[in-house]
Order: structure tokens, then C-alpha cells, then sequence
């Protein structure tokens, strides 16, 4: 049986019509079992086009912000440490995931904090980056958690604002999955990195133009 031709989905038994049908859905943050109700699609294919997309994403982000520092670390690691202490609090059920947030102009980059100590905010030598150590609350609400040395150790004027931004936008998104996989946390992170990025742009048209160039599988 040959594989139906779909220039943005490899080896893919679905047609390219009902693919852009779910790259559309995906685009405005429809959850999978929504996709698979309005396609026609079973849910468990659209939770593996879902996947794939997120990788995708994530590759994207990790490539294009490739000067961002220890960011080249991520793909080693992709999920948070299990059974270590958080370096962010001093618990070790502390629930709290710490990440380093990397800024430039209206732009934030995610990393998971994995095998690096907590460090203060700080800002590369050309004055490209900075870099905030914050956590995510992945066992009640998904909030941001920002010590006060953040708030005390700003670099510049209005990166807090960012950062609560930021976190506001993260919240909103991950709560509404009740609850996220360990394996999958860190593709949940990238693609809320990319949509942030990217708010103010047409989503759908972004991707359809990515995976042109570098398909999903």
C-alpha cells in the first residue's frame, strides 16, 4: 500500500487536505480530542501528529536561538530530572521545575535547568542575552515561581514584565491539559516558547511554511 502524497507529513497514510485540517486546529490550541471530533480523525493518530508537531517546534526554537547560552544543553536532556532536588527550592517534593529564561528584545527562550546550579540573573558580554532562573509549579497550578533576587537582580527595564507575561501566557496553556506527562513537559514548554514568540502571527501559516521545508515523519 503506498503512502498518500502529503508534502508536510512523510510516509503519512492521511491525506494533505485533512493534515492541514488538523495543522489548522493544532494552530488555534484545540486539544487533540477536539481535533479528533471535528476531523474525523481518531484521537490517537491526532495525538501522534500532535507529538510530532511539538518535536518539530521544539528542533525550530533550539536551532534558531543556538547563540543562546547552555540553551545547546536541552536536547540532552528533555525532561526534568527525576528523584534529584530541584535546584530552585530546597525541597525535594517541592513539585517546582526550574527552567532559565533567556531574554532578547520581545523574545523568550526556555531551558530546562537540568545538571546546572541555581545561579543569579545574568547578562551575556555582548549584552545579548539575559539570563533569569525562575520555576514552574507542575504540580498545582503551573505558576511561575520568582525568587526575589530575580525581582532584586533585573537587568533591564521591563524584563520582570516580560517574564510575568511570559508566565501568565504558560499558565493559561498548560493548565488546561490537567496535567502533563514527564516525557512530554519539555515539548509542552517549546511550543509554548514558539507561541508566545510568535503571538502576533498568523500560527498556522508559520508552520505550514516549516514544515515545507523539514516535514514531520
Amino acid at each position: 500500500m503506498y503512502a498518500v502524497k502529503n508534502r508536510y507529513y512523510k510516509h503519512s497514510k492521511l491525506d494533505e487536505k485533512r493534515f492541514r485540517m488538523i495543522l489548522e486546529l493544532f494552530s488555534r490550541d484545540i486539544t487533540a480530542v477536539e481535533c479528533a471530533k471535528q476531523t474525523g480523525v481518531n484521537v490517537r493518530s491526532v495525538n501522534s501528529i500532535y507529538l510530532k508537531l511539538r518535536e518539530r517546534i521544539a528542533q525550530w526554537c533550539e536551532s534558531n536561538a543556538s547563540g543562546t547560552p547552555g540553551l545547546h544543553a536541552s536536547r540532552e536532556q528533555t525532561q526534568p530530572s527525576d528523584g534529584v532536588v530541584s535546584p530552585y527550592l530546597d525541597s525535594a517534593n517541592d513539585g517546582v521545575v526550574g527552567i532559565y529564561l533567556y531574554l532578547m528584545n520581545k523574545q523568550v527562550y526556555c531551558a530546562l535547568m537540568n545538571g546546572r546550579s541555581l545561579g543569579e540573573p545574568t547578562e551575556t558580554e555582548d549584552g545579548h542575552w539575559r539570563e533569569y532562573p525562575v520555576g514552574i509549579d507542575v504540580r498545582r497550578d503551573m505558576r511561575l515561581k520568582i525568587r526575589n533576587a530575580t525581582y532584586q537582580g533585573a537587568l533591564r527595564a521591563g524584563d520582570i514584565e516580560r517574564i510575568e507575561s511570559f508566565g501568565h501566557f504558560l499558565r493559561m496553556r498548560l493548565t488546561k491539559f490537567k496535567g502533563l506527562r514527564r516525557a512530554k513537559f519539555y515539548y509542552h514548554l517549546k511550543e509554548s516558547e514558539y507561541r508566545y514568540n510568535h503571538r502576533d502571527q498568523d500560527l498556522n501559516s508559520l508552520l505550514l511554511a516549516m514544515l515545507g521545508e523539514s516535514p514531520i515523519e
